[in-house]
């Protein structure tokens, strides 16, 4: 028996024999996995994340002077908007919707040979036509206020040209127009169905219509294409260029000495 238990001593594995006398037992608790595999983080305190190495301000260093603070304002600008010249147009609109017409000292007579109708609808129609017409103008400028970043003399400048150069132009275009304007008598004498009298007036109407505006509107594009460049390239009279409005009195006396 004693033979069979001096075996199964033998048998138990080298950490777990007896440590020799006046030493301490080995270590009984076992490491884990991942400390048999080796440290997963390095505790060392001279490694530091990157994020912290890089957020550390640099230290001064000795002898040397520190850096003065740097400071100042933007370097300014003006801008100004059609700084060369800026082209300036009118327009000028006309509604020919204004006209009537109506027959007057119309006289009927009896007639044969109308196409369309038998004889007992055929007459003579004799009297006159009058035609009055009318053509509302709208004329159109620009503002000084459509250009934007003017100075104050280059507003005058284009307020000059709208004036006394676009408006006038654009009152040639309503003259041109107003050529439309009248009263016509135009005499007819027809042979024709009594039911094609009233078409056969509005189309002799419509006919004197459309020739007095054409001769408008040839009138008017006669004078187009007109616009203009205003020139833009002027100063402000400086504060000391102004003479002042002040009675001779008020005016500073120089001294004597003065030749």
């Amino acid at each position: 028996m004693r033979k069979r238990r001096a075996a199964r001593r033998s048998r138990r594995k080298p950490e777990e024999q007896a440590a020799p006398a006046g030493q301490a037992p080995a270590a009984q608790e076992r490491s884990g996995p991942f400390y048999n595999a080796g440290p997963a983080l390095s505790l060392d305190r001279n490694e530091r994340a990157p994020h912290a190495a890089a957020s550390m301000a640099p230290r001064a260093q000795p002898g040397l002077s520190p850096l003065p603070t740097v400071q100042g304002t933007g370097a300014g600008r003006r801008e100004v908007a059609h700084g060369g010249s800026v082209r300036l147009e009118g327009r000028t609109d006309a509604d020919f919707g204004g006209s009537t017409f109506r027959t007057d000292g119309v006289r009927v007579v009896s007639a044969t040979g109308c196409a369309g109708c038998p004889d007992s609808d055929c007459v003579r129609a004799t009297g006159t036509l009058i035609g009055t017409f009318r053509v509302r103008t709208t004329v159109t400028l620009p503002s000084v206020n459509d250009f934007p970043n003017l100075t104050r003399c280059q507003r005058r400048r284009v307020q000059d040209a709208i004036t006394n150069v676009l408006a006038p132009h654009e009152q040639q275009h309503v003259q041109a127009f107003r050529t439309y304007n009248g009263t016509t008598r135009t005499p007819f004498d027809l042979t024709i169905c009594r039911a094609d009298f009233d078409s056969a007036i509005r189309d002799m109407f419509n006919a004197a219509d459309q020739a007095r505006q054409d001769a408008a509107r040839a009138a008017s594009a006669v004078l187009d294409p007109f616009h203009f460049d205003v020139d833009l390239d002027c100063e402000e009279p400086t504060r000391h260029s102004i003479t002042p409005d002040l009675p001779t009195a008020a005016l500073p006396v120089p001294p004597d000495d003065a030749e």
